[in-house]
């Protein structure tokens, strides 16, 4: 087995060739940024299958991908600092750092450092109409930018003039409240990500998600996988023994934090009986994304394929079934997917709850959610719903809505999954909902090039 990754540098670059194209990298990778925008305005040309992005004068976006020999290993771009700097203006002040002890509040840290009663009053006013009670507690760190010592008999001696507090809200961000000529102005900063870029590859020898997770994807890499194609492969039936797959994802982490990781598939390669299908991430809006194929069209539709990350259907749509409990024929007008107990069952698209509860009939503890004016479905058998789910609530495309049981006329733990269209059942399994959107004119060339970068990276993955 074989897997590559890359550090990638979250630093502002900027590098002139000699063909006079100005390439741009982002300043810093945080929280509301992404892979993609970094890799926005990269003006390259790149042939699929060579090793890595050359750039001007010898440098390189990306360092080559090269076999360490272990199962994890590869070049990586030097990090820069991970403390999160002062904002912009204040870096020339002086800072001091203060641990809330027990018994503390706002009003006694700025009399001991010297505010007025006219001052507190206006600092206190503005902070508390943002700052949330968890934040302010022992053990947090509270940043304290001071001016140089005041004239003013209101200020202690030796004591600077109050410009800026920050207070650490959680291990994710941090609040800012700056004096300026407007007054206390508030602001909220995301700390950085380290973000790492790595490869996987392999061959089906067993099934996809055995062979996946033998070549060190995991579960949450695996489910976007099945996601991403779902539309376009039936992952049940169609993968067979000799089938190839590449991976190229982000995975992103905080230093200190060990269960804030994050993994997002940026390109993935999947060959099917000697087809290939291919996939990447594209941004139209920052923050807004989803994957397209070569040619920018989309691969999502409103729906998601399968309510369930992992299918095993048991049972198909027919309009004359032996029921399993009634021994009588009769319609099954649905599809069933076995699961263990308490597998979580999401909603396949947005919408409203038109009914969640137990419903006499057989289905048992049942969800019902109306997407549109045409298009409803419903999810039953569960062992419970999720919290929040009730009549009328509104859940979102891919929202966890309930869990799979055995409630209701069942044999065992599974999900009995429906799709209407116009109050009409259709076949889970063979219709087919129409694209959502592709890619822009104006947007072609930044697709193009991010499409020639991951073909690249891809290119250079080996399989196993």
């Amino acid at each position: 087995m074989s897997r590559h990754k890359h550090m990638i540098s979250k630093t502002r670059q900027e590098i002139e060739g000699a063909t006079g194209l100005c390439l741009m990298v982002s300043k810093l990778l945080l929280a509301t940024g992404s892979l993609i925008a970094a890799l926005a305005g990269l003006p390259v040309e790149v042939l699929a299958g060579q090793p890595a992005l050359a750039a001007a004068e010898g440098q390189q976006l990306l360092p080559p991908l090269k076999d360490t020999g272990n199962k994890v290993g590869a070049l990586t771009l030097p990090l820069p600092d991970q403390e999160l700097t002062p904002p912009d203006g204040l870096s020339a002040l002086k800072r001091v750092t203060y641990k809330i002890q027990p018994g503390d509040t706002l009003s006694k840290l700025f009399v001991r450092y010297g505010l007025s009663p006219q001052e507190r009053k206006l600092w206190i006013q503005s902070i508390q109409k943002q700052l949330p009670l968890s934040a302010f507690r022992p053990g947090k760190e509270v940043q304290f930018y001071l001016s140089g010592p005041a004239s003013s008999s209101r200020a202690q001696k030796g004591k600077g003039q109050l410009k800026a507090l920050e207070i650490e809200q959680n291990e994710d961000s941090i609040l800012t409240w700056e004096k300026g000529t407007k007054g206390i102005v508030f602001s909220k900063r995301e700390r950085p990500y380290d973000v790492e870029l790595k490869t996987a590859g392999g061959v089906v020898e067993r099934s996809l998600f055995e062979d996946g997770a033998r070549v060190g994807l995991n579960q949450t890499l695996l489910s976007q996988l099945a996601d991403i194609f779902s539309w376009e492969i039936d992952f049940d039936k169609e993968i067979q023994k000799g089938d190839t797959f590449k991976v190229l994802y982000e995975e992103r982490s905080r230093k200190g934090s060990t269960n804030k990781t994050s993994f997002k598939i940026l390109a993935a390669e999947l060959i099917n009986a000697g087809r290939r299908y291919f996939a990447m991430y594209f941004e139209k809006d920052k923050g807004k994304g989803g994957y397209y194929d070569p040619d920018g069209r989309t691969l999502a539709r409103a729906f998601l394929r399968f309510p369930l990350e992992f299918t095993n259907i048991t049972s198909t749509f027919s309009h004359s079934r032996l029921h399993p409990i009634l021994l009588i024929d009769r319609p099954h007008h649905g599809i069933d997917f076995a699961a263990k107990l308490g597998t979580t069952v999401r909603a396949i698209g947005s919408g409203k709850i038109l009914y969640a509860g137990w419903r006499k009939g057989g289905y048992g503890r049942m969800i019902e959610i109306e997407h549109d004016p045409v298009y409803s479905s419903r999810y039953a058998h569960l062992q419970k719903v999720a919290l929040g789910i009730r009549n009328g609530a509104t859940v979102q495309k891919g929202q966890v809505i309930g869990y799979v049981g055995s409630s209701g006329l069942s044999t065992g733990a599974h999900l009995h999954f429906e799709i209407y269209k116009n109050r009409e059942y259709v076949d889970p399994l063979s219709f087919e909902f129409p694209a959502e959107d592709q890619v822009e004119p104006a947007l072609l060339r930044a697709f193009e090039n991010r499409k020639q970068l991951f073909l690249a990276e891809l290119a250079a993955t080996p399989v196993s």
